[in-house]
């Protein structure tokens, strides 16, 4: 008979794969070739919905993680149209065999996920390529998760910029609240790059969508669309955090004379914003993946806020699924998920009578549950250690799962297994995109002198999964997938 930590083995091989089913799905090359048809005089975008003739010549331009790929395959469907295009991208991106004879410019940039002068330089050349274009032309943007480190031209001190992002995001702002506080202290974003083009030429750009509900204004800080912002709102955001005393003079004097840049309507009319990859198309693959070997339950693509909070949703989510298993229907559970997924889960919190009817029918046809969900939760830093949000998650997830399980809640009587993964393979300043957790985690750990929750304590869940000896290993190690549509979460629950 397996042991548990056999059976938890095999649980990951099991999740490993309906990840990498997950981020092949929103493979850059497959999104655009599924996106864009082109027949010499005319580009057409989302099967054919939307046609833009080219009596001139094409340009690209793109930045961000997956831009490379996008890229190449929009050069293959132009078969030989495309003039000319340049990319910034990490520092570290493989660049396929095709990329030899291309036109396309590689530069790179942004060493962890931070603006640098390698950023600002690339920008530079991207704005002088957009300034070459003529009335007849056609622009292409290409826009992913990163693109807000790679497109940085500051109207501050990089330094000081790269200071009041780190501030606010270590005070726990959210993605779409950094990139307000951005786009006030920048010359390309909020929709300013569009200033540096034709008012004539048509623009298209393609977005691969790392934020929550796949706002333009916040995507890599909303570069090619109005920025819609009240002046006064990115001053707001730092004093909500109560760090304006810590911030740069020059940022708060600009951020103090703050004029949105919305153009001209005539401006915008000729720009054309496609979102062609998300979150909800990685999670969809994942789901017809899981449901070959379980009863496979997309719950939300729409997962925000502190991770602490994330975490405990997730362990109420797991002790309301095992009571509904035994036979039990819980209301006091019940009621304490709704509450807590409405603190954590954009729209009012989770289905919770949907998720009942799917275990229900799991319970009755013996089969476990796989519960895909997705979004971009935060960490609230106040330690010194290294780790990243996916990390922490599933660290913390399993803590709740085994304060659970030693008050005897029913989850002895199931194999659980969470984790959480970042679709770019890069989870914070790690090598890993993300890590397992489950009920037994803590106690493997203090049976080894490790204790998780002065790790937890410290920001430090890299510290910790790479002290953990652990033989199938908890760590997941990928590298760079070349694309970003923010974070997987899979949960699997299976009755032993």
């Amino acid at each position: 008979m397996c042991s548990e930590f056999d059976r938890l083995a095999e649980m990951k091989k099991y999740v490993v794969k309906v990840f990498e089913e997950c981020v092949k799905s929103v493979s850059p090359r497959n999104i655009v070739r599924n996106t864009l048809r082109f027949d010499s005089k005319r580009l057409f975008v989302n099967d054919d919905s939307s046609a833009y003739s080219v009596p001139g010549d094409v340009y690209v331009v793109g930045f961000g993680k997956a831009v490379l790929n996008m890229a190449l395959e929009v050069e293959n469907i132009l078969n030989g149209r495309l003039k000319e295009a340049v990319v910034s991208v990490p520092f570290g991106t493989q660049r396929p065999s095709s990329s030899h004879n291309s036109r396309v410019r590689v530069m790179e940039a942004a060493r962890n996920n931070m603006p640098d002068r390698e950023s600002v330089e690339n920008t530079n050349h991207i704005t002088s390529t957009l300034a070459r274009l003529g009335s007849h032309d056609l622009l292409i943007v290409l826009i992913s998760g990163g693109g807000s480190a790679l497109l940085c031209s500051p109207t501050v001190p990089l330094h000081d910029k790269i200071l009041a992002t780190n501030l606010l995001s270590s005070g726990g702002a959210s993605i779409e609240q950094l990139n307000t506080v951005r786009k006030a202290l920048s010359r390309v974003k909020g929709g300013r790059l569009i200033g540096s083009v034709q008012r004539e030429c048509t623009v298209i750009s393609l977005i691969l969508s790392d934020v929550v509900g796949d706002p333009l204004s916040a995507i890599a800080s909303g570069p090619t669309v109005p920025n819609d912002d009240p002046d006064c709102l990115p001053i707001g955001i730092v004093d909500r955090f109560g760090l304006r005393d810590k911030m740069p003079k020059s940022v708060i004097d600009a951020l103090l004379r703050n004029e949105s840049f919305n153009g001209t309507s005539a401006r915008f009319d000729r720009v054309h914003n496609y979102v062609i990859g998300n979150n909800a198309i990685a999670l969809r693959a994942g789901i017809e993946y899981a449901s070959r070997d379980f009863k496979a339950v997309l719950v939300t693509t729409s997962l925000h806020g502190d991770v602490a909070l994330v975490a405990t949703f997730y362990s109420d989510l797991v002790a309301y699924v095992c009571g509904l298993y035994a036979g039990a229907t819980d209301e006091k559970r019940k009621d304490q998920l709704k509450v807590t997924s409405s603190s954590v889960v954009g729209g009012g919190g989770v289905d919770v009578e949907g998720l009942t009817n799917s275990v229900v029918e799991a319970s009755s046809e013996g089969r476990g549950l796989c519960i895909l969900s997705g979004g971009e939760p935060t960490v609230m830093v106040r330690g010194s250690g290294v780790g990243g949000r996916n990390q922490e998650l599933s660290l913390r997830v399993a803590l709740a799962l085994g304060a659970a399980r030693r008050r005897d809640d029913g989850l002895h009587r199931f194999d659980v297994l969470f984790f959480s993964g970042g679709t770019d393979g890069i989870d914070g300043p790690t090598d890993a995109c993300g890590a397992f957790g489950y009920p037994a985690l803590e106690d493997v750990a203090l049976s080894q002198g490790l204790d998780p929750s002065r790790y937890v304590n410290n920001n430090d869940s890299y510290g910790f999964y790479s002290s953990l000896d652990c033989g199938s290993g908890d760590l997941l190690k990928i590298g760079h997938t070349g694309t970003n549509v923010m974070d997987v979460h899979v949960l699997i629950i299976k009755p032993k």
